[in-house]
């Protein structure tokens, strides 16, 4: 980048602060235009609300969190598989000026504590499946307020929008159920660059990190995702929650926001080839957001006879994870061209390329066969470069940066990761790949070990040093491989301590599934006689992720 000119007249112009716009008033915006339209479906929970209800609803849980002590950039905790109320609470977080902080509700409370540790909540949300993580940070000092999902305030709507002053039913620092006073009207008023969500990733290491984004920064999210993803939805759609709402199935949520699609959160739990079709006609989906096993399920249960018009869905987008060429052929025989693709991280929400449905199936492989994950959306730059970060030219492969409005403000309280993520002004992927002539990125590679199964990021180090708090396990490597459910499953190959035991296998799996979401546990352990070094003597990951990939496809 060339020096600012000295003799221009802007040469220390500094932009004026200014108030932001609080991202909840979207909502507000749209429940004053179509107040009585449906906005939230949840069958499961008995709920359904209206525009202005939800609304009415997000004022309500802003008074009782600040009313119950929290205030700008103070974090609000929120850990809770999908309910109509975790909607409400975004909105209502989001109006009291405070900052979501969403962990994925399948980690364990040892993880769950780590992360409150690193954003200090000042109130929680919470589901009652997740008591036990209440208890256990209350146990080391967190006083604040908290508040279950399921007994949440409702609020009160009138003709001329939600009441403010009222008396709101909430829980006091015990958890047990009380009553906050709310007599006053919610402040929503925010700086543009007040943060307001925390998005949880991770580093090599496995320490949390909190991709930080501010009003300003969802905004322009939001915005991108409606312009890029389902620019024609209004509210006579409907969205299908499928994932949980903590990551992008969140983002996605509240992108509906512009043009009141109703939400409907998919009845009966995890979503099974049985029970997609049966949800997506009867509530009309016109739009979901899904990961590619997800949507390797719609597509194995369309109803036979039925062709690719025959349907409701006009978008099925899909991310978090490599699609195998043959299943993208296959969803596209069946559903026809409604499918979307996007690539990108949680540092940028997602919002770093996009594949149409007219480029699905139209740009062909490259001479590796790999496929392209599209062009960079709406407002984004997609940069090339080297190890020394100089900008590649179209054709070379290099690391994979992102520039624009869509790239969070940096990591809470980091400022290495911070210097190294996003060094030259750019944010630094950790991806490989290239785009050719036409703009197009090519994924040809990955920087770090990270590997993504079922949509979620896993980090080998983090499962590595469980393996080796064992006194039996003498090395421990973990590697991704390619798999056509998952996209990439975890594969363990371990050296044994002399002496070990015939079931170590087994053991370990079991030490896994005791101090690790789910998603993080190995699929396969393999115990070798002697782990592979490399020539300099550092244990030789890249040939272990090759011999254990032989035989089982390759993702595009």
């Amino acid at each position: 980048m060339r020096p600012i000119s000295q003799t221009s007249p802007a040469k220390d112009f500094t932009p004026t602060p200014r108030r932001g716009v609080n991202v909840s008033h979207f909502l507000t915006q749209t429940a004053r235009r179509i107040p009585d339209r449906l906005a939230v479906v949840d069958d499961d929970h008995g709920q359904r609300w209206t525009w202005a209800e939800l609304d009415s609803r997000a004022e309500a849980l802003a008074a009782a969190l600040q009313a119950g002590g929290v205030n700008r950039r103070d974090t609000v905790l929120l850990v809770s598989a999908n309910h109509a109320e975790v909607i409400q609470s975004f909105w209502g977080i989001l109006r009291s000026g405070g900052v979501i902080a969403p962990p994925n509700s399948a980690l364990s409370t040892e993880e769950l504590l780590g992360i409150s540790t690193e954003v200090a909540p000042a109130a929680v949300i919470a589901d009652r499946a997740h008591a036990d993580f209440v208890t256990a940070l209350q146990a080391q000092g967190f006083t604040g307020p908290v508040f279950w999902i399921g007994e949440l305030p409702a609020g009160h709507t009138s003709p001329s929008g939600p009441r403010s002053a009222q008396t709101i039913p909430g829980t006091g620092s015990s958890g047990r159920a009380g009553v906050v006073s709310a007599e006053v009207c919610v402040d929503s008023a925010v700086d543009e660059d007040d943060p307001c969500w925390y998005f949880f990733t991770s580093g090599s290491t496995g320490r949390p990190k909190a991709a930080t984004f501010t009003h300003r920064h969802l905004g322009a999210v939001l915005m991108n995702h409606r312009c890029d993803l389902f620019p024609d939805e209004d509210e006579t759609g409907a969205s299908l929650v499928l994932a949980p709402l903590s990551h992008g199935a969140g983002i996605h949520m509240l992108g509906q926001v512009f043009g009141g699609t109703p939400s409907v959160i998919h009845p009966g739990g995890k979503p099974s080839v049985e029970s997609l079709w049966p949800a997506i006609d009867a509530y009309g989906i016109t739009n979901a957001f899904t990961v590619p096993t997800i949507l390797n399920r719609i597509a194995a249960g369309y109803p036979a006879g039925r062709g690719p018009e025959d349907h409701t869905l006009e978008r099925v987008i899909y991310a978090g994870a490599p699609m195998l060429a043959t299943d993208q052929a296959r969803a596209l025989e069946r559903l026809g061209p409604c499918l979307v693709q996007y690539f990108g991280l949680a540092e940028v929400t997602g919002a770093i390329t996009i594949l149409r449905p007219e480029d699905h199936g139209v740009i062909p492989v490259d001479d590796a066969g790999i496929g392209t994950c599209g062009r960079a959306r709406t407002g984004v730059e997609i940069v090339i470069v080297d190890e020394t970060g100089k900008q590649l030219p179209a054709g070379v492969q290099g690391e994979v940066c992102v520039a624009g409005p869509t790239v969070c403000a940096g990591y809470l309280g980091r400022p290495d990761a911070n210097s190294e993520s996003f060094a030259g002004g750019v944010f630094h992927t950790g991806d490989v790949g290239y785009l050719d002539d036409r703009g197009y990125l090519f994924l040809t590679g990955r920087k770090s070990d990270m590997y993504i199964s079922g949509g979620s990021n896993v980090y080998p180090r983090e499962i590595e040093e469980l393996l080796l708090t064992d006194t039996e396990v003498a090395q421990a490597v973990v590697v991704g491989v390619p798999d056509p459910q998952w996209g990439e499953i975890g594969v363990a190959v371990i050296e044994p301590a002399e002496g070990s035991a015939a079931d170590l296998a087994e053991r370990l799996t079991e030490l896994c599934r005791s101090g690790l979401a789910k998603y993080k546990v190995p699929k396969e352990i393999h115990v070798v006689d002697t782990m592979p070094v490399t020539a300099y003597g550092k244990l030789a990951r890249r040939e272990l992720k090759a011999e254990y990939s032989q035989g089982r496809g390759s993702a595009r």
